[in-house]
């Protein structure tokens, strides 16, 4: 089984999974050598959806990376804690805990509970430079990988090769430690599910753009502002903050919280 996944992340790209998604949504505007009909979809939205080829997006370094790895399938196995299963407080439960790293953890529950999922909350690290934050990749891409899954050029597969193993805690790196994670619970949740992310004044802005790429600007339900009671950055000659943020995003633009 873990020989096939090897074998079918081989040939994965950063956009297969969206492209199989609009496949199944419409068969119409794809040809039958695999070809998108792009003058087709216009056709069959026109009057019901404002075609723009005006935008702006957030671009970083890694961030066709961060498509691919939420794209590939996980090789790790989840094996019962039958020892702690037996314990009397958790003998009935039915409650799953999963100890690992958290972008396996959400692949393997999306095998069984995506579009399951109605409240997910994550506090990830906030990149403050001493929350012992760095990007430690694990994943073994060679050059000429990233040149194929990525349709990039050997300077760029030799820049991004070196971003990706130098365990950098730069903007770029903690963007694309979080853009996988953020597109995987996306699927997880219901279609009246709601995420919600802890973040600080580092990546506030950051986390923001990359959510409103990923879940739809529409899709914010809000920010709440926290409390730390402690207040931080008062010595580096700036503004000090007493505060966190936690952004709100639904599945459902009109969800009611």
């Amino acid at each position: 089984m873990i020989k096939d996944i090897l074998e079918s992340n081989e040939t994965v790209k950063p956009e297969d999974e969206r492209l199989k998604k609009l496949k199944d949504l419409f068969p119409g505007c794809f040809h039958r050598d695999g070809s998108f009909d792009f003058d087709e979809m216009k056709r069959i939205l026109t009057g019901k959806v404002t075609i723009d080829n005006e935008g702006y997006e957030l671009n970083f370094l890694g961030k066709n990376y961060a498509r691919l790895l939420a794209s590939l399938d996980t090789t790790t196995v989840v094996v019962p804690d039958e020892e702690n299963n037996k314990l009397p407080e958790n003998k009935d439960s039915d409650n799953i805990y999963i100890s690992g790293d958290n972008i396996d953890a959400l692949k393997h529950l999306l095998k069984s509970y995506e579009g399951q999922i109605k409240c997910i909350y994550i506090d990830p690290p906030y990149n403050t430079g001493s929350d012992g934050f760095v990007y430690n990749d694990k994943f073994n891409f060679s050059e000429e990988d990233l040149m194929e899954k990525l349709s990039i050029d050997a300077v760029d597969a030799e820049r991004l090769m070196k971003f990706t193993k130098r365990k950098s805690a730069s903007h770029s790196a903690w963007l694309t430690f979080m853009y996988p994670r953020l597109q995987l619970a996306r699927d997880l949740l219901t279609e009246n599910g709601a995420i919600f992310i802890s973040v600080d004044d580092n990546e506030a802005a950051n986390l923001k753009l990359i959510c409103d790429e990923i879940f739809g600007e529409e899709r914010c339900l809000g920010c709440i502002c926290r409390a730390t009671g402690q207040t931080t950055g008062q010595d580096s000659g700036g503004l000090g903050s007493s505060f966190d943020y936690i952004y709100v995003y639904g599945k459902n633009p009109d969800l009611d919280i």
